[in-house]
């Protein structure tokens, strides 16, 4: 089955509002790589020790299927609704993201933020194909921006405020019309890429906003002023799973995974203060059993991978898993996916939380990124 005729299991809106800006022309839809057999593709940014950039795909057998060399670091990768393109965001705040051809392997365009803003790390496509919706920083007024581009000329037809300062990951919630947005609430410039500007002012909050309009829907804030709320995944009830990244003093004991329901506040879930402290304060990637709710949250510092239950409201386990960064949920396999920095790849079972050591595949040489995406055949 080619890539053309594949579809991601990703929610979107159309019938966005448009303006008239600048963009390039990207290639019509077009077959891209032919798998090896019909198992999802696995998608990610990695670093070769050599220190080159790529885009990465590979299958359940950790058979390679796409290797795109990347200008610069990337983040996390989105896959377009035909299934024939990705964009690659940049790791650091950058104002360059990259548009790569899967039919080729190479990068197609390069996509510019306006002057005076930067990405902020993730984007979506909408359902229909159309339009591409990324974070952004307006460093200039200190706000968060949501650009909304068309998607094969990567025009910019809208932007809005994201609710909040530092927005990084943006999801779709299931009605395909509303953008739950992760407000950091850290501010950043990209003349000092790893410096945090504000972390005593800082106040990160979820958003939910109508992405038809622009307008704000709901907005909860952190649990605490200084819990950055990064990385974000969405059950088949539209509750939002939040990662945190806590800023403020170490000795501090904050909890960094909660639930958001419609029309409330965010929930912490319960875990024993022990695992809590482990988990040393950062989370960097969210996966997600839609049906059951069941979450698996990544913990590099701590080298582990923890597994939360929201119908439940709590921590239910963890493996260990040196450097565990990208995580994603195979559907097809009811398995969480998880990448690391040192090249390797492992499932765990969804119902177990058993570590699949027979699949468990490695790749030389190579530092995944912090986020993993799963492309299923359709």
């Amino acid at each position: 089955m080619a890539w053309s005729r594949r579809r991601v299991l990703a929610a979107g809106a159309g019938g966005l509002g448009a303006l008239c800006a600048k963009g390039v022309a990207l290639p019509a839809a077009n077959a891209g790589l032919p798998p090896a057999n019909a198992s999802p593709v696995l998608l990610s940014a990695a670093t070769t020790i050599n220190g080159r950039h790529w885009a990465l795909g590979f299958n359940a057998a950790g058979q390679e299927l796409l290797r795109a060399p990347l200008p610069r670091r990337g983040h996390q990768m989105a896959v377009s609704a035909a299934g024939d393109l990705l964009f690659a965001t940049p790791r650091r705040p950058g104002t360059q993201a990259f548009v790569i051809d899967l039919a080729t392997q190479r990068v197609a365009a390069i996509c510019e933020s306006a002057p005076g803003r930067h990405f902020f790390g993730h984007a979506v496509y909408s359902r229909d194909g159309e339009y591409l919706c990324t974070t952004e920083n307006d460093y200039q007024r200190e706000r968060g921006l949501i650009a909304v581009r068309e998607a094969r000329t990567l025009k910019v037809v809208q932007e809005f405020d994201s609710g909040g300062v530092g927005p990084h990951e943006l999801i779709w919630m299931n009605d395909g019309r509303t953008l739950a947005v992760a407000n950091g609430g850290i501010l950043t410039h990209p003349a000092k890429p790893r410096k945090k500007l504000n972390l005593d002012s800082m106040q990160p909050n979820l958003a939910l906003l109508d992405a038809a309009s622009g307008r704000l829907l709901e907005r909860a804030p952190a649990l605490n002023n200084q819990a950055s709320i990064r990385h974000l995944a969405v059950t088949d009830q539209d509750e939002v799973v939040v990662g945190m990244q806590y800023e403020g003093p170490p000795s501090d004991d904050v909890p960094l995974v909660a639930v958001y329901r419609k029309g409330g506040v965010l929930q912490p879930l319960s875990a024993p203060l022990d695992r809590q402290r482990n988990m040393q304060q950062y989370t960097a990637s969210v996966a997600l059993d839609p049906a059951t709710g069941q979450a698996a949250v990544t913990c590099p510092r701590a080298n582990s991978v923890t597994f939360w239950s929201v119908p439940a409201g709590c921590y239910i386990g963890q493996q260990r898993f040196g450097d565990a960064g990208g995580a994603a949920f195979d559907a097809s396999a009811q398995q969480f996916v998880v990448t690391n920095g040192r090249g390797a790849v492992v499932r765990f079972d969804a119902d177990t939380l058993e570590l699949r050591r027979a699949s468990a595949v490695r790749f030389a040489g190579l530092k995944w990124d912090n986020h993993l995406t799963v492309a299923n055949a359709g």
